[in-house]
């Protein structure tokens, strides 16, 4: 099956919101120093579309940026307590948190690589050190544990309030790489 798409569809598609938004970003995880807005942004959608959108679903994702969320969503894009179908209660810190986790990472292993009319360059100045390899790789892997972690509670959440159908015995794939310098 084929699906045609107008000049429309294409420029609303491209028009589509983010989850989050990088002021918000620079906040709600790990504090993210001045990165440019459209830097930010790339990293969002890559994000998104690399570790959110694969384990969550195309259909919850693309209902999650719906213009006026319901309870079960709002709960699940800010977190908060609920109790499971036993009585147990859980806490969570919501998939914007989880997101911002992710973007941080992002920012981590490309954020001070720069592309100018030269080819890409690593931005320096006298004032500051950069991390070595080993250094940043530890961060990434951090800052991914963190966002996978927080992932895997929304996604319970999820499960429990019925926003992802569990069929049969499914296992969860959280996507992520760990990166270690070898010598």
């Amino acid at each position: 099956m084929t699906t045609k798409y107008s000049p429309l569809s294409i420029k609303q598609r491209n028009d589509m919101e983010h989850i989050l938004q990088p002021s918000e970003v620079r906040t709600l995880g790990r504090p993210i120093g001045k990165v440019a807005d459209e830097k930010l942004n790339a990293f969002i959608t890559e994000a998104e579309q690399l570790h959110i959108k694969p384990i969550i679903g195309d259909e919850l994702f693309y209902k999650i940026l719906e213009e006026e969320p319901n309870d079960d969503i709002k709960m699940l894009l800010y977190g908060g307590t609920y109790k499971d179908k036993r009585g147990k209660m859980h806490g969570f810190m919501g998939l914007r948190v989880a997101l911002s986790y992710f973007v941080n990472a992002q920012n981590l292993m490309s954020g001070d690589i720069e592309s100018t009319r030269y080819g890409s360059v690593i931005k320096n100045d006298d004032y500051s050190n950069r991390p070595s390899s080993k250094e940043r790789s530890d961060a990434y892997n951090n800052s991914m544990e963190v966002a996978n972690a927080y992932l895997q509670e929304c996604v319970a959440y999820c499960k429990e309030v019925g926003l992802i159908k569990v069929v049969g015995k499914t296992k969860l794939a959280v996507g992520g790489v760990t990166i270690r310098r070898i010598g």
